[in-house]
């Protein structure tokens, strides 16, 4: 899990931005505070995705005392309308098998859910999993599996051929 560091400043008669200072291009704004760092977490999955879909890897997460030491950092922050802000970014790959216990009841109750969901065992409990893993921390999830491009369709055998003439 990488811990990427952003800006939240608001300058005189104007919204709250935010940006993150190692990915450029990675901002967003809002009324508040709040909004302003909802907003930069979308913006945060986007650009990972984006990353990800061209086969790129994601520029590395800097320390706090190396992201305090940049110069734009430090003139926001100098400003006294600025603070730094952890945002998890959770890359999902490949599952891998893990052992649990739990209470057999639990287990019941499970398993009802998930039939109703339409979802196995192991995929509700990895969503909800999830979900409180980003309520808890504000981490943006993005999937490193990337979707297989389609594959062009065939022309039919049967479709007549055309000739042309000079």
């Amino acid at each position: 899990m990488d811990k990427y560091i952003a800006v939240v400043h608001k300058d005189d008669n104007s919204s709250f931005g935010a940006y993150f200072p190692d990915l450029r291009g990675c901002f967003a704004a809002g009324e508040s505070e709040d909004e302003a760092l909802d907003s930069l977490r979308v913006s945060l999955r986007m650009y990972a995705e984006d990353f990800i879909e061209r086969g790129m890897k994601l520029p590395a997460a800097r320390s706090l005392s190396a992201i305090s030491a940049d110069a734009d950092v430090k003139a926001s922050l100098a400003e006294g309308n600025g603070a730094l802000v952890f945002v998890p970014l959770l890359v999902a790959d490949k599952k891998k098998r893990v052992n649990v216990t739990l209470e057999p009841s639990l287990i019941a109750a499970l398993d009802e859910a998930a039939r109703i969901t339409g979802t196995s065992r192991s995929d509700y409990l990895a969503n909800a999993a999830w979900r409180e893993v980003a309520e808890a921390t504000g981490a943006v999830r993005v999937s490193k599996v990337r979707a297989k491009p389609k594959k062009p369709a065939r022309a039919s055998k049967a479709a007549p051929r055309v000739r042309q003439y000079a």
